[in-house]
């Protein structure tokens, strides 16, 4: 799969943005481990696993069934 430019910096946005959100959920005394912190946790791994696709290498197995 070619990944564009501007496809490649949103995936890699996207990522940064869950990193940060993360971030301040934690600077605001957060706890990660509580689940008021899994919607975050699962957004950094979609994230994550999108841009890891682009190099060939997905994090997450792909559960489509054909």
């Amino acid at each position: 799969m070619a990944t564009n430019k501007v496809l490649f910096q949103a995936k890699s946005d996207r990522a940064h943005a869950a990193r940060i959100k993360a971030e301040e959920f934690v600077a605001a005394g957060g706890d990660l481990r509580s689940k008021e912190a899994a919607p975050l946790g699962l957004e950094m791994i979609q994230a994550w696993n999108d841009l890891c696709t682009e190099f060939g290498h997905p994090t997450l197995k792909d559960t489509k069934q054909e």
